[in-house]
């Protein structure tokens, strides 16, 4: 590939994905990535052979789906088209292969913003603490950024992998976006939110020019309240020129809900502006597990009040990897309890799964599962839209290092560069290497240790049946 395409996908790399069309973009990402996606797509085609009941319900609206794309989005296919080409399978196993991606993520995010008079010398900051299960990061790595751009659109700034999904944060216009999942009835086909949100990327400089978007539509919205909340979207936008909005929608409604004086916007996995009863969004009556989305909600508007006019990445940080729950908003669904008593799942800002072995002792398989699964923050994002600048945390915020990293230059934007911030490839450097690493070591790090201890004790059960056969036969 050119100096325009990506680079070796055999290590945590940052990459800038070109192409002369949609077409030529989908042949790029399959060649950067072709390995990796052909081995997903034979394991979906495997579980849809063991499944076929569940792999027919989960992708019986593809073509109703394809149709709706190729008359509105055309690109959409076009990119699909050329990714399917670059592996030369059909269109239609590219399609499912997705669809089967995108109803197995289970998604539990928070998100908030701040604008002037919210901030510190008129900064413009956008933060997403994504929570998702871990298991996520093997598709995803270290850094899963890239720069993305179709000759004649403006390029941006995903997080995700290429031919996986990806969400766009930031283009060189300076318009941002930080997004979370959430559970809807009122449901439709359309245009997913990742199509919603390219196109917004691809086209749009400011605020009410990304709400046009998403009001024409249509909507894809998918009846959810767990694994398919990632096909529904809260979204928060921000341009450089200090305009904020949260959008809210479903099939057949949209509510745009701009910061307003204070300056400040939060949101997690429910509705808090646009009306519960027309879009089938969820409370802790109806779903015991977003009851910590309430939780997680009300704090943020607590800390972003408490930080007001003074709001920075540091603040922005700070409310990022906070610990304490704020069960105020609980009180209208008859949910009375003090920030000091036993946590509810998934109700910090900072996700962890505080009550996972308490679960455990008490038999509750089920919700030790999904405590884990949902409350694991496995990215820290603060985005800011004026300086082209990411502000990065891979893993808990509260316990890593963030870096900053100046995206101008690769997404051709005209901003300077800020003294402070790491270029992209600076922040691929190799570090010091400070202890040994890998599983089957003796001196290696103590989560490699466990890991070969758990791979041994498996392998040994196994084994061992395998030998009492043996000895039967």
């Amino acid at each position: 590939m050119d100096a325009k395409g990506s680079q070796s996908n055999h290590k945590p790399s940052m990459q800038r994905l070109y192409g002369k069309n949609h077409f030529d973009l989908g042949r790029r990402i399959a060649a950067s990535n072709g390995g990796s996606i052909k081995c997903a797509i034979k394991a979906l085609s495997r579980w849809a052979r063991v499944n076929p009941r569940e792999y027919k319900w989960i992708t019986k609206g593809l073509p109703v789906h394809s149709k709706t794309i190729s008359t509105i989005y055309p690109n959409r296919i076009r990119e699909l088209e050329g990714i399917a080409r670059g592996l030369s399978m059909g269109l239609d196993d590219m399609l499912a292969a997705r669809a089967i991606i995108d109803s197995s993520i289970v998604p539990c995010c928070t998100t908030f913003g701040a604008v002037p008079p919210a901030t510190r010398d008129g900064d413009i900051i956008l933060s997403w603490n994504f929570d998702a299960p871990f298991s996520l990061k093997m598709f995803f790595g270290r850094y899963p950024l890239f720069v993305r751009e179709v000759e004649g659109t403006i390029p941006y700034l995903c997080v995700g992998r290429p031919w996986f999904w990806s969400m766009g944060i930031l283009n060189a216009e300076g318009l941002g976006c930080v997004v979370n999942g959430v559970g809807v009835t009122d449901d439709g086909d359309g245009f997913t939110p990742f199509e919603l949100n390219a196109r917004t990327m691809e086209s749009c400089a400011t605020v009410e020019e990304a709400a046009q978007v998403f009001k024409e539509g249509p909507r894809q919205a998918t009846k959810a309240m767990s694994a398919n909340m990632l096909l529904n979207w809260n979204t928060i936008w921000a341009d450089k020129n200090g305009d904020m909005s949260l959008f809210e929608y479903s099939h057949n409604h949209f509510h745009q809900r701009p910061a307003g004086e204070e300056g400040i916007m939060a949101s997690a996995n429910h509705h808090q502006f646009l009306d519960r009863e027309l879009s089938g969004s969820f409370d802790p009556l109806g779903q015991e597990m977003i009851t910590g989305s309430y939780s997680r909600l009300a704090r943020a508007w607590t800390l972003l009040r408490m930080h007001q006019g003074k709001i920075n990445p540091q603040a922005a940080k700070l409310i990022a990897s906070d610990h304490l729950p704020d069960y105020s908003l609980l009180e209208e669904f008859g949910i009375d309890r003090e920030w000091w008593e036993e946590k509810m799942d998934d109700s910090t800002i900072c996700a962890h799964a505080w009550n996972m072995k308490k679960h455990l002792k008490r038999g509750e398989l089920a919700k030790s599962f999904m405590e884990r699964q949902w409350s694991c923050t496995m990215y820290s994002i603060q985005v800011q839209p004026q300086e082209h600048v990411v502000w990065f945390t891979n893993g808990h915020p509260c316990r890593n290092n963030t870096q900053p990293v100046y995206w101008g230059e690769m997404l051709g934007a005209e901003s300077q560069p800020s003294s402070y911030a790491l270029s992209p490839i600076e922040l691929l450097k190799p570090g010091t290497e400070k202890g040994r690493k890998g599983m089957f070591m003796r001196n290696t790090r103590r989560i490699d240790s466990l890991r070969t201890k758990q791979w041994l004790f498996v392998t040994s059960l196994l084994e061992r049946s395998a030998f009492r056969k043996l000895d039967i036969d």
